[in-house]
């Protein structure tokens, strides 16, 4: 017998506008989360369609989380009466963007993403909590044989493909556009990013600059903050030279040619952050997406660059930071001529692919400024000058281990590549 808590659990949450509903939600949640085995034998008997299961115990454990910001994330372990071994399910606390995707977009991808057997929202287009699948990640990210790579690149394209030029729908289900050129409120711009007017970064961007920015504008303004940082310590030795930072200097002022190749190519569902460790690629040849939160509207060419810049990075276990891939299974040209052609083969005329690969520069320069710059004044900022700095370059990065600065000095080789590609698209923008 399920009791009354559980009974309402085989009710259909489809109406999250119905006040009643929404209590009844909030219930099942709490009771999910409070590991009732009767709300959950009620959870899947709805979603497995296994009228005789029963849930004998419910067990949890906390994830930890990868970075402060990181939602919480919980993995259930469920004993069934008549079997064995346990079955496992995620619960997750989700984010307004996370939680549109789960209940909008997702059933329409179900073979690329987490399958999502319970949402509660907290009010409507707010943050909820989700049971989803605890999808196998038998195959860790340096362990892909150039076959799961492959699989991956043309399962990215596969989702872009479903959402082209849906832009009224992404937006109706909560979305944001990446590359909106509406200007960003001067006011809440000086309020939200007034440390780096009052300290001078913001000097740097022209009013012109700004404006063309659009939505961008607060990540322009950390890039800049990030080129002061840069220019005072006198560039980063076999890194950042006087020329990378320059051409920052220069799209910073005038980023009209970095943002208007993309902003004419067909907008879709990002991703947004579709690296190596959101992918979970298992021995029966799936490969699925998490980590939603990210989730915008833009040209699908912005994941694709995203994905092949973080290709060469993987976790490090024994210290939780980043580690160089050793050995790359695809090179990038494959990378992007598996995305083209798969999107072509679905999308056909619809699509330009020959502009998607010209505004590949455009794109691999708006990653780098967008998720390397911006980070750049937190990195360092307790670096006294500059000649401590040009003195730390020397050393190796084993005399770095169990300091603050050991995870991006050993990534030195990694991110040579990373800018000198940088300035290379920049020539060519």
């Amino acid at each position: 017998m399920v009791n009354s808590a559980g009974t309402l659990l085989v009710r259909r949450w489809h109406s999250f506008y119905n006040v009643t509903t929404m209590r009844q939600s909030k219930l099942l949640a709490t009771q999910l989360q409070r590991r009732d085995p009767n709300a959950w034998t009620a959870l899947l008997r709805e979603h497995m369609e296994e009228e005789d299961l029963v849930v004998t115990a419910v067990s949890a454990k906390p994830i930890p989380p990868r970075t402060k910001d990181s939602p919480r994330t919980t993995r259930y372990l469920l004993s069934l009466a008549g079997y064995s071994d346990p079955i496992t399910f995620i619960g997750r606390h989700l984010g307004a963007v996370e939680a549109a995707f789960y209940k909008e977009l997702a059933p329409r991808v179900p073979q690329s993403v987490a399958h999502c057997h319970f949402l509660h929202q907290a009010e409507s287009g707010g943050a909820g909590w989700a049971v989803l699948d605890d999808l196998p990640g038998d195959i860790a990210p340096g362990r892909w044989s150039s076959a799961d790579a492959l699989a991956i690149v043309e399962k990215l394209a596969h989702l872009h493909a479903s959402f082209a030029n849906q832009t009224e729908a992404l937006t109706n289900a909560g979305l944001a556009v990446r590359l909106d050129s509406a200007a960003y409120p001067w006011q809440t711009l000086t309020k939200e990013q007034s440390l780096y007017f009052e300290e001078g970064p913001a000097a740097i961007l022209s009013e012109h600059a700004l404006e063309q920015a659009g939505q961008l504008a607060p990540l322009f303004l950390q890039a800049a903050n990030g080129l002061v940082v840069m220019r005072d310590l006198g560039g980063w030795p076999g890194i950042l030279g006087e020329s990378h930072l320059a051409a920052v200097s220069d799209l910073l002022d005038d980023p009209v040619p970095l943002l208007e190749p993309l902003r004419q190519l067909s907008p879709t569902l990002l991703h947004g952050d579709p690296c190596n460790r959101h992918w979970r690629v298992s021995v029966f040849d799936d490969q699925r997406l998490t980590g939603w939160q990210t989730a915008v509207i833009g040209p699908g060419i912005l994941d694709l660059v995203s994905f092949v810049e973080q290709f060469g990075l993987l976790d490090d276990g024994e210290n939780g930071g980043l580690k160089t891939r050793p050995l790359w299974p695809i090179n990038e040209e494959t990378i992007v001529d598996t995305y083209l052609l798969a999107l072509s083969q679905r999308l056909g005329s619809r699509i330009d692919t020959r502009a998607m690969r010209q505004a590949i520069p455009a794109a691999r320069c708006l990653y780098v400024l967008t998720n390397w710059f911006t980070h750049f004044a937190t990195w360092f900022e307790e670096m006294p000058n500059k000649f401590t700095w040009q003195k730390v370059n020397r050393m190796a990065s084993k005399e770095f281990i169990d300091t603050p600065l050991y995870g991006f000095m050993q990534l030195r080789p990694y991110l040579s590549g990373v800018f000198e590609r940088f300035i290379l698209a920049y020539r060519s923008l």
